[in-house]
């Protein structure tokens, strides 16, 4: 079964996945939760960790390596069943998966804060904030520090360089209330 045909299958069985991605330069990514919706190109995982929902990622489907849904991921997703968890798991947003474009023109029409990623070791980066600016190959982002600063300038980064993208997680819609600027 290609990677392609697990992905509609654990998509439309709702079904607890780990997947495995590769990022660059032998560095992999170990992503968990359920798939909502997938295009040709990319997925979007409702992230679930210790049994508890905690935002969205979107990623390439060429990241892709393993779909993992073995017998540890059945029970896994047996415990969230029994639990009353499966009926949450639905994305309430439209998100245009054709292009980095769209996705993030998805993002910022609902006012929501991402973050956005390189997982590569050697070029790591990890940016958080609100969408400034939107591009046919890059997108200006305003980044938070953990302190709740806002940066003076926002960030270029170019699709190309992206390997995930998360929003509506707990941390980044908190801190987002509580922004402030260096001057405050």
């Amino acid at each position: 079964m290609t990677i392609f045909e697990k992905i509609e299958k654990h998509c439309a069985g709702k079904n607890y996945v780990k997947i495995k991605r590769d990022v660059g330069n032998k560095s992999y990514e170990l992503s968990h939760g359920y798939i909502l919706d997938f295009s040709f190109d990319f997925v979007i995982l409702k992230e679930n960790d210790d049994f508890l929902f905690n935002g969205y990622k979107i990623f390439q489907i060429s990241s892709i390596v393993k779909i993992r849904h073995n017998n540890f991921d059945q029970f896994f997703d047996s415990i969230m069943e029994r639990e009353g968890q499966k009926k949450l798991i639905k994305i309430p947003y439209q998100i245009d998966l054709e292009s980095w474009e769209t996705i993030f023109n998805s993002i910022k029409e609902l006012k929501l804060s991402c973050t956005v990623e390189n997982e590569n070791d050697n070029n790591f980066f990890f940016k958080i904030g609100k969408i400034v600016k939107i591009k046919k190959r890059n997108l200006k982002i305003l980044n938070f520090d953990p302190a709740g600063y806002l940066d003076e300038e926002p960030t270029k980064i170019k699709y190309k360089e992206i390997s995930a993208v998360g929003f509506d997680d707990n941390y980044t819609n908190t801190m987002s209330k509580y922004l402030k600027t260096r001057n405050n």
